[in-house]
């Protein structure tokens, strides 16, 4: 190891100069300058990266009744225990194979030296909600040491797994003090290098699309196990396991069949009436694979599938976290609280009020999506809680955005942020004190239950509560959380904390949600939130890893957050040829379309029946040609009644159908039949000129074969007479009708059919 000492800097108290509280000590860079963590080198043996401290803020504190020297270096804080020297700690995650360990070596370090520094001992953080004043800590065993704290100038501290990728943490520590001699030791430069010693397993393991992208931002030397982490994994595993009881299974199933349809594979586990924690993360254990498993959702209240509890923190965090005993999470983990009603209404909000919405038809088609309020607590304003939001709406993001502020000292108040909700905001963003029930943000008064009743909001926006305690759902009473939660209007998920949170740490996690989903293209919020959660843990230590444990997500973590800057996202349609399915190996194509117009690119999906709720042999994804169709060839078994399918496209709206499948093979014509069957098909799907309609009925009656648009509105009527029981065809030539989709309606006294054909001129 090459150390080099530049020069001694003696800075006495008496004689030290303020500019303000903090005074710029420049290692060669500008004030405010951020240090820099650059790779070097990295093969699948070692790596060496080099940190640069520009320089740091040097300020005096009183604390205890004593004037104390104080360190501020941009963007870093300090990851070391209460009561001993704080100095700023950089924390930087990277990638090593399977079966080796990280063994650090200082390369080489060039430090400055300054004497005369009384250095403040790291007190007790500050939290998000009022408190009596903290004592005064100072371990006094530390400060009696002559020694360096710390000893190294760098360790490698949280070995881990992150889906199928291995990691570890480089803890730096660009400032060591000795509390006796009062010397502090500051950092310039240093080379470290990192060696990964022992017997390699794999360089890596397939690992989902989200994770290599949020692996690609937060470790140093993603690009070795990208090649390996990239492997399709052959596994058939599901995408997305759901949790439940017996008694919310009819109010979970929609949304599993909704996503069943869109191209998320899934798992039902179903527990009788209750599950221990342990029991609920096997489950999800069992569906798990590392290339593949990407979400679950618990579907029930604390007393029937409860959280976990860490030391004094209501978590469904650990859930996330399958691999190992580290906190890198491997799933998207979220809940939907409350009885099989309120379960109910939460999904219909997501599908409903969130997914599905016809802005066409809102109170307010020009609000879009990418408009996001930020409320903020008055304390130290403008400093501080409006310090943060400000910081967030300055941002560079990829997407357009506009930022609504709703400050009290500047006259924000509850009705404003009532009033952006009815008016169809994006989302919305808290930040400030909150307790069990409450924003308890000055504006005057609170932000409750009462103003959540209040609203009127058709669209349904998240919401991300980064405040104290408004997520304990585990009390009898009702939380915000779950306020927001089963009010038919309010918010289609919402993020809040079980425990009081820190307020350091919260501020880069609010930060780290935007700029994932607006700016990363984390879309799906469970994703987001567990690279946010990531991120505090690597920057704040053990703070950080607190309030990632407490933090829900009240709603869907596979939620998909629209990004339109410029329009309303736009509902997708989708139509299949042929319109009735019979068992037996065959070609189904699916056409998808929005406002009438094919869809290219869109993923589509179909299988017959879903793991957990009824028997499955298949299914399949494929991604929308030009025309927007797409096709597969599938063997659709004799028992089976429904196929499931859909479409998503980002920035659209998803639409999940179902296909009957009848249980005697029919060809178009409906021809050989021995006794007929209720069905209607259309020969050619889509229809671009004239198409043949096939319809069959078991019984002579009056039948009526009519086509209705998308409202419900009957366009054309095609048959209206008396029809003898047996296998008809008739020829449709649309006449004036627009592109789209529309449906074909078959009734008989035995009961009505239909069908989906689309229209293309």
């Amino acid at each position: 190891m090459r150390i080099t000492f530049l020069l001694t800097m003696v800075l006495a108290a008496a004689s030290f100069a303020l500019q303000g509280n903090f005074d710029w000590q420049s290692l060669g860079g500008q004030p405010g300058e951020e240090c820099s963590v650059n790779l070097v080198e990295s093969d699948a043996s070692h790596m060496v990266i080099n940190i640069t401290v520009p320089g740091f803020w040097l300020g005096r504190t009183v604390a205890g009744g004593t004037t104390w020297d104080s360190i501020n270096l941009p963007g870093i804080y300090s990851q070391t225990e209460i009561g001993l020297p704080e100095v700023p700690n950089i924390g930087q995650m990277f990638a090593l194979p399977f079966g080796s360990e990280a063994v650090v070596t200082i390369e080489n370090v060039e430090y400055t030296t300054y004497s005369g520094i009384n250095l403040v001992p790291v007190q007790t953080p500050s939290i998000d909600m009022p408190h009596n004043p903290f004592p005064f800590r100072q371990n006094d065993v530390a400060y009696g040491k002559n020694s360096f704290f710390p000893s190294d100038w760098a360790e490698a501290v949280s070995p881990g797994t992150w889906g199928g990728i291995s990691t570890d943490k480089l803890l730096a520590n660009p400032f060591r003090y000795n509390p006796v001699t009062g010397e502090l030791q500051v950092a310039r430069s240093m080379s470290v290098r990192i060696d990964f010693t022992g017997s390699v397993d794999a360089i890596a393991f397939p690992s989902t699309e989200t994770i290599r992208s949020s692996a690609s931002r937060m470790l140093i030397n993603y690009n070795l196990v990208d090649a390996a982490a990239s492997t399709p994994t052959d596994a058939e595993a599901a995408e997305y396991v759901f949790v439940t009881t017996t008694a919310n299974l009819g109010a979970i199933t929609p949304l599993v069949e909704f996503y069943q349809g869109i191209g998320y594979e899934t798992s039902v586990e179903v527990f009788a009436s209750s599950a221990t924690p342990d029991e609920i993360k096997a489950a999800m254990t069992d569906h798990y694979d590392t290339g593949v498993t990407r979400f679950a959702l618990i579907a029930g209240d604390y007393a029937a599938l409860p959280s976990y509890t860490y030391t004094g923190i209501i978590s469904d965090y650990w859930y996330a976290c399958l691999a190992g005993t580290d906190l890198n999470p491997e799933i998207a983990v979220g809940r939907l609280t409350g009885n099989s009603a309120q379960i109910t209404t939460q999904v219909n909000k997501i599908i409903d009020g969130y997914y599905r919405y016809d802005f066409a038809k809102g109170k307010t088609p020009g609000i879009i999506p990418s408009t996001t309020v930020l409320a903020a607590h008055a304390e130290q304003y403008p400093g501080k809680y409006t310090q943060c939001c400000n910081q967030i709406a300055a941002a560079t993001y990829a997407v357009n955005m506009s930022f609504w502020k709703v400050y009290p000292p500047e006259g924000g108040t509850n009705s404003m942020v009532e009033g952006w909700f009815n008016d169809g905001v994006g989302s919305v963003g808290y930040r400030g004190h909150g307790d069990d029930a409450i924003w308890s943000w000055s504006a005057p008064g609170s932000w409750s239950k009462t103003n959540i009743t209040a609203l009127t909001n058709t669209f349904l926006p998240p919401v991300w509560n980064i405040a104290c305690n408004c997520g304990r759902y585990q009390n009898s009473s009702e939380c915000l959380a779950e306020s927001f939660a089963w009010d038919n209007n309010g918010t289609s998920g919402n993020l809040s904390a079980t425990q009081p949170s820190y307020t350091d740490a919260n501020h880069d996690y609010m930060k780290r949600i935007y700029l994932g989903l607006y700016d990363n293209a984390n879309y799906n919020v469970g994703e987001t939130l567990n690279e946010a959660a990531v991120y505090i843990i690597t920057n704040h230590g053990s703070l950080g890893q607190s309030n990632a444990k407490m933090y829900i997500w009240f709603g869907d973590p596979a939620m998909e957050i629209f990004t339109n800057d410029v329009t309303n996202p736009v509902n997708l349609d989708i139509a299949c040829n042929p319109g009735m399915v019979n068992p037996g190996s065959q070609t189904i194509t699916m056409t998808v379309t929005s406002a009438g117009s094919p869809v290219s690119g869109a993923t589509v999906a179909l299988s017959d029946g879903i793991d957990g709720i009824e028997t499955i042999t298949f299914y399949e994804t494929a991604i929308t040609n030009g025309s927007g169709q797409a096709s597969f060839t599938v063997n659709v078994p004799s028992g089976a009644t429904t196929l499931y399918t859909g479409a998503r496209l980002h920035n659209y709206g998803p639409v999940a159908a179902t296909i009957e499948s009848y249980p005697t093979s029919l060809d178009d014509t409906f021809v050989g039949l021995e006794t007929a069957v209720l069905g209607v098909a259309v020969s050619t799907n889509p229809i671009t000129g004239t198409a043949a309609l096939n319809f069959s009925t078991p019984v002579t009656g009056h039948a009526t074969v009519q086509v209705f648009d998308l409202s419900g509105r009957t366009v054309e009527t095609l048959v209206n007479e008396e029809i003898g029981a047996g296998n008809h065809s008739i020829s449709w030539t649309p006449g004036t009708i627009a592109s789209g989709v529309y449906f074909v309606r078959l009734t008989t006294p035995t009961g009505t059919v239909s069908t989906q054909a689309m229209v293309l001129r």
